[in-house]
């Protein structure tokens, strides 16, 4: 009887332990700088938060702004880090407090508007101590 509850709680570990692996991968301990499954950022983990602004505008090719879109920022196109992700509002505009450095703003085909052309990436440097400002033309498809 004994051996017997030891192989059902052997089993019903393994069980719990192949439902939490599912639910939080390993990878969410690591110490790469992009964003994690589920968006849990690491304690402690800035990615590219920093306090340089950058002012994302996004506007249609008649000039009007183009609001409640996701845009991304980081060193390279993929999935952003912690602080690369900004939702441009009424005006267009999408800000992002980030440290100094060369980045591409870029979009989520995902959720990204299905009558507009997803612009290639862009590439931009944001420099310390100013606020750096781009404006993204986009067209109807």
């Amino acid at each position: 009887m004994k051996k017997l509850s030891c192989g059902l709680v052997g089993v019903l570990a393994l069980i719990l332990g192949y439902i939490l692996g599912s639910i939080f991968p390993l990878n969410i301990f690591s110490s790469s700088q992009t964003q994690h499954p589920f968006n849990l950022a690491l304690v402690g983990d800035k990615g590219i938060q920093g306090d340089s602004q950058l002012q994302v505008t996004l506007k249609m090719d008649n000039g009007s702004p183009l609001g409640n879109v996701e845009v991304d920022l980081a060193e390279t196109p993929g999935q952003p880090p912690v602080g690369g992700v900004a939702l441009s509002d009424e005006d267009g505009l999408a800000i992002f407090n980030v440290q100094p450095g060369n980045y591409f703003i870029f979009f989520n085909d995902e959720n990204f508007p299905q009558n507009i052309e997803t612009p290639a990436p862009t590439p931009i440097g944001v420099k310390e101590n100013e606020i750096n400002q781009i404006e993204i033309i986009l067209k109807v498809r």
